[in-house]
């Protein structure tokens, strides 16, 4: 058997009795390591310099030991099994030490459960050292939390939604003053006081996540404002929170953050963006105010002027007859003032197309695909159905030109030899899709700075309300398509652009 060593602190006046305490101890198969003291100042001095696993104490006179030495122990704030040891077995001996805090009283006659009472009361000193060690380690946890909590940008929470609809705050962390103007302790005593902060046009949303977070037990993360007391700042908060049931309703643990200057930025970075979009839609509606006009001038002054020209040139050839050099000249005169008005014709209609003023954007896009045809000797297939209804003039021009901003790339980059234009109108919503069958683009390629063609495409759509997607990868082509509602310049709800209402299914050429 293997010895098992021990160190015991003896207080022991008796030489022979300390003797045969060893003695039995070492029967019991302890490696013995023991310190005998019979004062109390030995005592003292032995405690506070050594390490002990118990303390056996006679309890028999005279000299020092028995209660005094129990005391001693307690006093000096070391925990060791204390065991007395005596020739006295009064019941009522007994009992008082127990109930003054001896840990057992053993009969020295015999000693026979001096071991198995070491052994019991070793294993519940351990029990108590280790009961200690998770209480100073719960202890110091909670002091890194609370430190923790104090740091944060906000204010640490559980809040309990009860069966009849009010809300309560068993717990709210200091930081409830600066985000709330409110102390934690007047908060948690008067709770519906932060409903009562909550700015009345957030409410409703406050309400229905809260409930739809204590319906489902999902996170619950709200964003809103807040009119702080007394003088009702208004804050940005992010409240964030798990929910779980207790038997007094739904309890959530969370965090609450002060969002304020991010929240402002994102507006003011929002608001930019908008002017931004009104600053380029009134650039382009300037543009075409300008393509109109000089259209116009091309169209009437110039071609009425071009027209005036050819007709006096003829007019003189026809008396030229007589001299056929002349009459030659004035013919290629002629020829070359025919070439000038149908210049003047195409740049008028590259300016401003008068077909789609006059019949529309379904003919408009079919004149465009047959002269991008005949011109690149690329197919170009238009398909729509049967008759499409007015679109606004906005709607429109926005859809010829990013109808020939497509196929200008297409021109440029592609290395297509087909091209599929689709055009629907789904449920207020223009769907235009253009195809082609060319070498596509990476992501990289994409976001390239100079790439203004398709952020072109993007900002036209955007001020309009609706969406684009870009679909391509290299050697497997590209689809653009455009969705805009007909109420032009309102954005639809987003799920109108989901992919089962805009059939966004990858049409191929």
């Amino acid at each position: 058997m293997t010895s098992k060593k021990l160190r015991i602190l003896l207080v022991e006046s008796s030489h022979a009795d300390a003797e045969h305490t060893m003695n039995k101890l070492s029967c019991a198969g302890y490696l013995l390591d023991c310190q005998r003291v019979d004062s109390a100042d030995d005592m003292k001095a032995a405690l506070s310099g050594e390490q002990f696993d118990v303390v056996l104490c006679s309890y028999d006179p005279p000299g020092f030991g028995g209660l005094p030495a129990l005391e001693l122990l307690q006093n000096s704030g070391v925990d060791l099994p204390f065991l007395f040891l005596s020739h006295d077995l009064r019941e009522e001996t007994i009992i008082y030490t127990m109930r003054r805090g001896a840990d057992d009283y053993i009969f020295k006659g015999s000693l026979n459960r001096l071991a198995s009472s070491i052994e019991h009361n070793l294993r519940a000193a351990r029990v108590r050292q280790e009961h200690r060690d998770a209480q100073l380690a719960l202890q110091e946890n909670q002091t890194r939390l609370h430190a923790f909590i104090a740091d944060l940008p906000g204010m640490a929470y559980q809040m309990l939604l009860h069966e009849d609809g009010s809300i309560s705050f068993p717990y709210v962390s200091e930081g409830c003053q600066a985000l709330l103007g409110l102390s934690p302790q007047y908060l948690t005593q008067a709770s519906s006081l932060f409903e009562a902060l909550l700015h009345p046009d957030d409410f409703k949303s406050y309400y229905q996540s809260m409930h739809a977070s204590a319906e489902n037990l999902s996170f619950w993360n709200w964003e809103g404002r807040i009119l702080t007391v007394p003088d009702n700042e208004v804050k940005w908060i992010n409240l964030r929170g798990s929910p779980r049931r207790t038997e007094n309703g739904t309890l959530w643990e969370g965090i609450i953050f002060n969002i304020t200057h991010s929240k402002l930025a994102e507006l003011e970075i929002l608001r930019s963006k908008s002017q931004l979009r009104e600053l380029s839609s009134h650039i382009q509606d300037v543009r075409e105010q300008e393509r109109i006009a000089i259209a116009r001038e091309v169209h009437d002054d110039m071609g009425s002027t071009l027209t005036a020209i050819k007709l006096d040139i003829a007019w003189l050839g026809g008396r030229l007859a007589d001299k056929p050099a002349l009459a030659e000249k004035a013919k290629n005169i002629e020829v070359l003032v025919d070439r000038c008005i149908a210049a003047a014709g195409n740049i008028s209609r590259s300016l401003r197309p008068g077909i789609l003023d006059t019949f529309g954007i379904v003919a408009a896009i079919e004149m465009e695909a047959g002269e991008f045809e005949q011109r690149t000797g690329i197919s170009c297939l238009f398909e729509h159905p049967p008759a499409i209804e007015d679109l606004s003039p906005d709607i429109s021009i926005a859809l010829f030109r990013i109808f020939q901003e497509a196929l200008a790339n297409i021109t440029k980059h592609a290395q297509a030899s087909q091209v599929v234009v689709l055009m629907h109108d789904r449920d207020g919503i223009i769907e235009l899709k253009v195809l082609d069958n060319g070498r596509g683009f990476t992501e990289a390629e994409r976001a390239k700075p100079r790439s203004f063609g398709l952020r072109g495409i993007r900002e036209r759509v955007e001020y309009l309300g609706g969406r684009v997607s870009i679909e391509s990868a290299p050697g497997q082509g590209t689809q653009i398509g455009v969705y805009i509602p007909r109420e032009a310049g309102h954005a639809a709800p987003k799920d109108t652009f989901s992919p089962q209402n805009i059939h966004m299914k990858n049409d191929t050429v």
